[in-house]
This record gives C-alpha cells, structure tokens and sequence, in this order.
C-alpha cells in the first residue's frame, strides 16, 4: 500500500463516518471494508431521514450515501444537508454510491453538491482510492489561506 494510501487509512481511523442505505447488506459490506481499513467510528442510517435525524445531533466528518432510496432518495439528502443551518454539516465530504452511471446523473449529483460520485459496482480498492481524493481534496482546502481562497473564489 502507498504512502498516500496508508495515511488515508490513518485519516479514516479519526473520522465520524455516516453509512446510508436502505439496504443493510450494503451498510454491512460498506462496514466490513472500511473496518477492514482502519475505521473505528462508524454509524449507520437506514434511510435519508434517519440520515438527517442524525446529523443534527451527531458530529459526522465524511458520508457515504446511496443515491434510490425512498421515500427520500440521497440527492435529497446531499441538497438537505448543502441547504442545511449547520455550517459544520454543509461542509461534511460526501461520497455518493449510485448504480447509475450515465453522466448526467455524475453532473446532478456534483451540482446538488456530492464530493465524489462512485459507480456500483464498487471494490475495496475503488473505495479506498475515492477515499484517498475525498481526504487529499479536504486537506489541499484546509491548508490554503484565507488569501487563497478569495483567489480561488475569484477565478
């Protein structure tokens, strides 16, 4: 394993992570992985309401959400969480699983403000190397200064 991803699996170890899903096969198979990836806090929700029942009251640092799900699917959830009051849950990296694959749906869900968007079928290792951008991304923002950003911002 390389440096970058070895450190990714040292940032999973400190990370609050949210799984949601409507299906518990996948939370589990989601679990097993990043368990088996150093991740020690992890936390499940069932479905998108649950999802945001808990993210109101739990600090959560990285979601990983199914997009079908009912009655509110995971672009609902992504643009509730975006739209949210919480600056500190508007900010959480998501992760959007979906089986579909077609680029527009990948354009929707960048737009309702997805971090990164992960076709299913997915492996260990897909998930460990979206993992690592989603990290990589958040610690290239978090390093830059205030100038930076405005910068950036204004590009």
């Amino acid at each position: 394993m390389g440096n970058l991803q070895s450190d990714t699996c040292d940032m999973l170890r400190d990370r609050k992570i949210m799984l949601v899903d409507d299906s518990a096969a996948l939370r589990g198979a989601l679990r097993s992985i990043l368990s088996a990836l150093g991740a020690e806090r992890l936390t499940e929700a069932g479905d998108a309401g649950e999802a945001l029942g808990a993210l109101s009251c739990e600090g959560i640092d990285l979601l990983i959400t199914d997009w079908k799900m009912e009655p509110l699917d995971g672009l609902a959830l992504v643009r509730a969480i975006r739209a949210g009051k919480s600056a500190a849950a508007r900010d959480i990296p998501i992760v959007m699983l979906t089986s579909y694959t077609d680029a527009r749906y990948e354009a929707e869900a960048m737009q309702a403000g997805v971090t990164c968007f992960m076709p299913k079928p997915f492996t260990a290792r897909s998930l460990l190397e979206s993992l690592t951008t989603v990290l990589a991304g958040e610690n290239a923002a978090s390093e830059q200064s205030p100038a930076d950003l405005a910068m950036t911002a204004e590009a």
